[in-house]
């Protein structure tokens, strides 16, 4: 096993997911490569930091602007649910949302439990009712006032097969302005799934100048790495020449070129 395919079990190992072989082989390789004991105690800082982050409720305007998205999606097509009206549910977003998600699926074993037949239209159409559920819920968090709010718009972000261009953008845009250090890493953990899209590699080339701590810079070296991103070689070797950059995020970017280099 080697150190890519170790430093992606490090989220598994910090979750208690890994099995007792795969945590034996992991703790082994553990013991003897620091590198890898610097990563997992890179992340575990990060992942103390998230538990540190209290829950909250959205703000007014943030239900607002989810209530927006989701009339727009009624306008386009989608099922309307029966009631009195978005104005009259005293739930949080996150309710609504997993609310509206059982509905639909409901109605999709409903269907099958009075033996009617279901056409491949029919499954694609409920798939899709989800998929744009997902993104809603996604793109409201996101603008949320809180960390919080937006931690958990990126993990409903992850949820989506197939974002569009708005989420994707909103990521970004996550990635590169947000002040809270947990949530850019969150995101661009959310976009390095992505990276099979030019432009989301670009983009995560050209967000790396843009980073003023260290760790978020660091964790960007690792992921155009991780995804063999050899265009991204123009931006490591200014980090490498740049007196005024941190010198451990000089030592990774010397890293990031050697690794895309002999790769």
């Amino acid at each position: 096993m080697n150190f890519d395919e170790l430093q992606a079990l490090i989220p598994q190992y910090l979750a208690g997911e890994l099995t007792a072989e795969e945590k034996e082989t992991f703790e082994d390789q553990l013991s003897k490569n620091a590198n890898l004991r610097i990563e997992l105690e890179e992340l575990r800082t990060v992942w103390q930091g998230l538990g540190e982050i209290g829950q909250e409720q959205p703000s007014a305007a943030l239900r607002a602007r989810f209530y927006q998205r989701l009339n727009a999606i009624s306008r386009d097509g989608a099922e309307r649910l029966p009631g009195r009206g978005w104005r009259n549910w005293k739930i949080s977003i996150r309710q609504l949302a997993g609310a509206l998600a059982l509905f639909v699926l409901g109605v999709f074993v409903g269907r099958i439990n009075t033996a009617r037949s279901i056409s491949d239209s029919e499954i694609a159409q409920l798939h899709g009712q989800v998929e744009g559920l997902r993104q809603t819920v996604a793109l409201s968090l996101l603008d949320g006032d809180s960390a919080t709010s937006r931690l958990q718009g990126v993990s409903w972000s992850t949820q989506v097969q197939r974002p569009d261009s708005e989420l994707v953008s909103a990521l970004l845009t996550t990635l590169n302005q947000d002040q809270n250090i947990n949530v850019r890493l969150a995101s661009l953990d959310a976009l390095e799934k992505l990276a099979s899209d030019a432009n989301v590699r670009r983009a995560l080339e050209q967000s790396i100048p843009r980073q003023g701590s260290p760790l978020v810079q660091i964790a960007l070296i690792d992921a155009l790495v991780h995804i063999r991103d050899n265009a991204a070689k123009g931006e490591l070797r200014k980090l490498t020449s740049d007196e005024e950059v941190n010198a451990s995020v000089r030592q990774r970017a010397q890293w990031g070129l050697q690794k895309l280099t002999y790769q």
